[in-house]
């Protein structure tokens, strides 16, 4: 897209902005942009936000068909975000009996291109636009963590509760977290704002949350699979893996070194019951290693965070 520099006085030099562009990310007149230099180029960006179309609907008398049909119709209407909600696990058809809801509704999102599962509960869906006309890098790496750290609070209460049968929804968790980690690492690849260290580190840290998703996985099929009763050991490594996750999100957020002496505290005491559990030969440790896998994989994730802050910090000076 071509632009003419319209000399000012005093030598000052302007560009007219594209109407649909501005239009679409919701600047006008008194707007402020941010602009920054990169190599040779200008790169503007607008502080203004594009208003997001949304929709929530309940689903509990769907039947696989009126599921095509209605996330269809959505996407064409250019709605962004799709929130389905309801209260009964299965979808009935003449053609496939009963069908997981979740499985029914990741079919029809996996035609729509661009949308993604972007989060689960047991009684709802929500579905997102993250074509690159959408696609913000810090938001889809909150995404991320959000998703991560749902698919665990999911696994912790469904141990507390016993109902080991709801786990059975966690391959499909697995593959929603993948496609958006790889959808990240490919906008780190792809971009033209990032310094080379901001993308080796950050593309560190997603892969890394990419092995956490593993772990994650690995935890349902042990749970799933385990016939006894759960002992305080696994309890309490599933309970440090999940204050080690939010404590590592927090960090990731809003960095500060004080944070990282908090982490280190709870990745000794998981790795306690972890040795506790292998020196007893507990069946049990199969569950309480991937939990500490969790730990181990994330708190390789501390040093590229600060790398990320301490070349933030240069480029203020």
């Amino acid at each position: 897209m071509r632009r003419k520099v319209i000399e000012q006085g005093n030598g000052t030099l302007t560009i007219t902005l594209p109407k649909k562009w501005t239009k679409e990310v919701g600047l006008s007149g008194e707007s402020e942009v941010e602009m920054r230099l990169h190599k040779s180029n200008l790169v503007v960006d607008a502080l203004g936000e594009r208003k997001e179309k949304e929709i929530t609907v309940n689903v509990d008398n769907f039947e696989r068909l009126s599921f095509a049909k209605f996330l269809i119709s959505c996407y064409e209407l250019g709605f962004d975000s799709i929130d389905l909600r309801y209260t009964k696990a299965t979808v009935r058809s003449w053609s496939h009996d009963d069908e997981d809801i979740g499985s029914v509704i990741s079919y029809y999102v996996s035609r729509l291109i661009g949308f993604e599962i972007l989060g689960q509960t047991s009684s709802s869906i929500k579905i997102g636009n993250l074509s690159e006309k959408h696609l913000k890098f810090d938001a889809i790496v909150s995404r991320i963590f959000f998703i991560i750290e749902e698919n665990l609070k999911h696994l912790n209460e469904c141990i507390d509760s016993c109902n080991l049968k709801a786990l059975s929804d966690g391959e499909q968790r697995h593959d929603n977290c993948v496609k958006l980690i790889a959808l990240t690492l490919r906008e780190i690849g792809e971009s033209e704002t990032m310094t080379k260290q901001q993308s080796i580190n950050y593309a560190v840290i997603l892969n890394l949350l990419d092995k956490v998703v593993d772990f994650i996985r690995y935890a349902y099929k042990y749970a799933m699979q385990y016939k006894g009763e759960f002992s305080n050991n696994t309890y309490g490594a599933m309970k440090y893996a999940l204050d080690f996750f939010e404590g590592y999100r927090r960090y990731f957020n809003k960095f500060d070194y004080k944070y990282i002496a908090d982490l280190d505290e709870i990745r000794g005491s998981i790795k306690n019951i972890f040795l506790k559990a292998i020196k007893s030969n507990s069946p049990e440790a199969g569950i309480v290693s991937q939990f500490d896998a969790i730990v181990e994989t994330l708190h390789g994730a501390i040093k590229p965070r600060i790398i990320i802050e301490i070349e933030k910090e240069e480029g203020k000076e």
